[in-house]
């Protein structure tokens, strides 16, 4: 019989609100994180962390050398360990704990301004303090130095889906006994770099809203900030005498190799990894009760979602509440997987699907809604479909 992970606790820095309490609230009143964005001098609108300022959760002692990124990680890794009381008071970390990070691009604007100093004023003007940002896996470790994690530690780079995948591998290793208990999500930063490069390859929807699902959408807007859960065994949790918020039933993926950028429209493998996802939760299409989606607005990859939904749930679909939270947050990619993950256990937990930011009834065939949905059920299918081929579904379950 498989070990049963549970989700114990979790901690999220996002676009619209820092700690659980803050982002569950603004989640379910359909806030939107968008805004200008203050990276580029001219108005381009992005799902920000507005006024970010780490000091209250993390003190002003070894935060210096820390960039963007491994800032967003170690906030939402100090609000997991406050939300799951994992620590006890007055402990000084622990060798049990460790910490998997999915990302897509890491430190970035580290990594090139870093590049760009050593080729503008030579090799022997570059800042040595800066380089340990400029390693994808900096974050992660960054993260485990300053709360003294000495469990597994690991980057996974799987495109949008790397928070999923993040996820997925803490699960695994706790089921195999490599680790007690684990950290697991995604950080993605947002800089000049990445804005700028979602405007070149014609992905920024060029408006202050994203629409997912929609005809009408323009494209995406990039987003970021930083989503883990806290993952331990349902054995470890009942010990604890600690509730879980939910957990982990079934993961699938499967990979499309498909030219880099593009979306398989007719769905073939993001169905395949719903699929997978179901039979290795070990249930049906017809005992899920709502969807987390992975659409942006981007309509390639949205097409390709909605087809993959059509596949697998065919005319149930129109009764499945559906959420698609980038509407609010931004395409978060490499943390995404891992911020829908947690909507989806709040949604359980609430039984009311939360709001898709922006929503138009009219320019939809899937079951969303401006408002939040009740619904009752124990099964919910998160999605993370990227265009590079990988995709990533994963099954959640309410725990009784």
């Amino acid at each position: 019989m498989k070990t049963r992970v549970v989700v114990s606790g979790a901690g999220v820095i996002s676009p619209i609100g820092g700690g659980l309490p803050e982002f569950t609230n603004a989640l379910f009143a359909g806030t939107s994180g968008f805004g200008v964005s203050s990276f580029l001098e001219n108005a381009i609108v992005a799902g920000e962390v507005r006024d970010f300022q780490p000091q209250q959760w993390l003190g002003t002692k070894g935060i210096r050398t820390l960039d963007r990124s491994s800032r967003l990680l170690c906030v939402a890794t100090h609000l997991a360990l406050e939300n799951s009381n994992i620590l006890q008071a007055g402990e000084q970390g622990d060798p049990d704990i460790g910490l998997v990070c999915g990302t897509l691009f890491g430190s970035v604007h580290s990594i090139t301004a870093f590049d760009w100093s050593g080729l503008v004023d030579g090799t022997s003007y570059v800042n040595p303090m800066e380089f340990p940002n400029t390693v994808i896996n900096s974050p992660a470790g960054q993260a485990a130095i300053k709360y003294r994690l000495g469990g597994v530690n690991s980057t996974i780079c799987a495109g949008l889906c790397s928070g999923l995948y993040a996820i997925q591998y803490a699960a695994e290793s706790l089921r195999f006994g490599r680790a007690k208990t684990v950290l697991a999500g995604g950080v993605e930063e947002l800089c000049e770099e990445t804005i700028r490069g979602f405007q070149q390859m014609g992905l920024h929807a060029g408006s202050n809203e994203s629409l997912p699902f929609d005809p009408s959408s323009g494209g995406m807007i990039p987003g970021e900030g930083s989503s883990l859960l806290v993952l331990e065994t349902s054995e470890s949790a009942a010990a604890r005498d600690v509730a879980p918020i939910m957990e982990i039933a079934g993961f699938g993926s499967c990979h499309s190799a498909g030219a880099m950028g593009e979306y398989q429209l007719l769905g073939g493998s993001a169905t395949a990894a719903i699929e997978e996802a179901l039979q290795d939760a070990r249930v049906t299409a017809a005992e899920i009760d709502c969807i987390v989606a992975s659409a942006s607005g981007n309509r390639p990859g949205d097409v390709m979602e909605e087809r993959a939904l059509r596949n697998v749930f065919n005319g149930r679909l129109k009764d499945i509440p559906v959420c698609a939270p980038k509407a609010a947050l931004g395409e978060t990619m490499g943390a995404s997987g891992a911020f829908a993950a947690l909507i989806a256990g709040l949604s359980l937990q609430a039984q009311l699907m939360p709001p898709t930011a922006g929503f138009r009834a009219a320019n939809s065939n899937l079951k969303l809604s401006s408002q939040p949905q009740p619904f009752k059920g124990n099964y919910a299918l998160v999605n993370a479909f990227s265009c590079d081929g990988n995709n990533a579904a994963l099954v959640v379950k309410r725990w009784h």
